[in-house]
């Protein structure tokens, strides 16, 4: 699974052989679409087509339910009430308890704006994104492990591919690797390494930056970042560290 559109058939491949196409692919669709405008940075825009997949998720908690299909959402109240007296003989828990709950607690939900006090300077629209875009990532990772055909070793990439991090401004198209939004030197290599927990080293730095920043101010900023410990060095590849990440998730919050 190289790229979004390989993800997203193999999905559709595993689910659809349980769970009619069309509700498989409404659901896929509206995952894809919270993908694009978390992407963009657009955390409220996130939080709002999280909604529209909280509602596709429903759809299929419904016909699970009820063997039928309902073209627009179903009372997610009566739906939720009607899992939680079905048996476990009849459906998994996740069905019954874990979904519904996740859907409309931590992804319909925070669509309403909070009227809790919140940090000055701290965009709780961004915090809720992340809440958003995870949960909704679980949903269908578990529905992939519930209602998977394939053997395990595929299913494991398909979870795993799910589950990786989101990271905002960042976008791969034909295997280069592009920042899409100017911040400044430091925080986009910071969201270079969110997004490859695994480390970038110093010339695939160079050479996605190199764009945009002299090859001097990339090492000047690699430099800084590792003195304030914000990455470490290991390996010949650099590694985003804890403080790293509460940097750039500060820098990300603030962005509208």
């Amino acid at each position: 699974m190289e790229n979004k559109e390989t993800l997203k058939e193999s999905v559709v491949e595993e689910l659809s052989k349980k769970i009619p196409l069309e509700l498989v692919e409404d659901l896929i669709s509206s995952y894809e679409r919270i993908l694009i405008e978390y992407r963009k940075g657009r955390w409220e825009e996130t939080l709002w087509k999280g909604g529209k997949f909280a509602e596709n998720t429903f759809r299929i908690l419904a016909f699970l339910l009820t063997g039928k299909i309902e073209k627009e959402a179903p009372s997610f109240h009566k739906v939720k009430e009607q899992l939680e007296k079905t048996s476990s003989e009849q459906l998994p828990e996740s069905i019954r308890i874990l979904i519904p709950r996740t859907a409309s607690s931590l992804i319909y939900d925070p669509r309403s704006k909070r009227a809790a006090v919140h940090v000055k300077e701290i965009n709780p629209d961004y915090m809720d994104a992340n809440l958003v875009i995870s949960a909704c990532s679980w949903i269908l990772a578990e529905f992939v492990r519930l209602y998977h055909t394939s053997d395990s070793q595929k299913i494991v990439e398909i979870i795993n591919e799910l589950m990786q991090r989101k990271v905002p401004f960042i976008e791969t198209h034909e295997g280069k690797v592009f920042v899409t939004k100017p911040i400044d030197c430091q925080s986009e290599i910071l969201l270079l390494l969110l997004n490859c927990p695994n480390g970038i080293s110093r010339r695939e730095t160079g050479s996605i930056l190199g764009k945009y920043y002299t090859q001097g101010r990339i090492t000047q900023s690699l430099q800084e970042l590792e003195k304030e410990r914000h990455i470490l060095k290991t390996n010949d590849k650099y590694i985003i560290s804890g403080t790293g990440e509460e940097r750039i998730n500060r820098v990300l919050s603030k962005l509208t």
